[in-house]
């Protein structure tokens, strides 16, 4: 198959995406089937906590374990209500560790994102940080039983314009979340052999700043790696977790001579 022919497939089947957009924009504000309904939005911790901490993770993008240095504690990622949404447990909340050797997707992987904002093309590009389970202000000799994630960066989209109400157990707000920053996957990690398997492989994570402003807060987390006060605020910018479905785009290979849409959930 000539190289022309391919460049025109692949023409073809992006702009059925754009089609395709426009069409599931009008369920907009409903979370699509099979994903958890909790949503999550972040604060800063006051002074980040340095803590060198290598783990192996896996997960659709590297199926095979790949070292992550996990080097700080920055972020507290609490549940939220958005515009009054469900929230599964109320206890598990993430504690957001940055990774310094962001291993990047070479080349950048294309994907269809579908959430309360519609559904979108996206493109996902290199690692950026880890969300890891954590207690607040309820220290337990157990960990949460949820998923760990490998946060990459993404660019996508900017959701509809509108503005949505917010509210945890501290503080209320109201928010227009901007354009696609990140994409959290679910992922197996192994730490000192010890192995963490996904609980849900369906629920993805869309991740959105924000701009709120908050006072300081001084709760006690507990995660894997850490326990202790912690004091955190929100001060921009902050971003909202979005649960969500991921379709893989795959292309045209030697043997395809057409490219074709796949979903994975793993």
């Amino acid at each position: 198959m000539t190289r022309r022919l391919v460049s025109g497939m692949l023409v073809l089947v992006f702009a059925g995406l754009c089609v395709l957009a426009p069409s599931a924009r009008a369920q907009a504000g409903l979370d699509p089937p099979g994903v958890d309904h909790t949503h999550w939005w972040s604060y800063h911790l006051l002074q980040p906590l340095y803590m060198p901490n290598p783990v192996l993770a896996s997960d659709q993008f590297f199926p095979n374990y790949v070292p992550v240095y996990l080097d700080s504690l920055n972020r507290l990622v609490n549940w939220v209500r958005k515009d009054n949404s469900a929230v599964a447990d109320t206890f598990v909340h993430y504690t957001w560790w940055n990774i310094e050797n962001k291993a990047a997707l070479n080349p950048a992987t294309a994907v269809i994102l579908t959430n309360q904002f519609g559904q979108y093309p996206a493109n996902i590009h290199n690692a950026e940080f880890m969300l890891v389970p954590a207690w607040k202000n309820q220290p337990r000799p157990d960990l949460p039983h949820a998923n760990h994630y490998l946060c990459y960066r993404a660019d996508g989209p900017p959701p509809p314009p509108q503005t949505h109400f917010f509210q945890d157990e501290w503080r209320q707000d109201v928010q227009i979340p901007g354009p696609l920053e990140f994409l959290c996957v679910p992922c197996w990690k192994n730490h000192a052999g010890a192995i963490f398997a996904p609980v849900d492989t369906v629920t993805h994570l869309a991740v959105y700043p924000i701009l709120p402003h908050s006072e300081l807060f001084y709760p006690f987390i507990q995660d894997q790696f850490h326990q202790g006060p912690s004091p955190v605020a929100q001060s921009p910018p902050e971003f909202l977790f979005v649960p969500t479905l991921k379709q893989l785009i795959i292309t045209p290979t030697r043997r395809a001579t057409w490219g074709e849409l796949k979903t994975h959930y793993r």
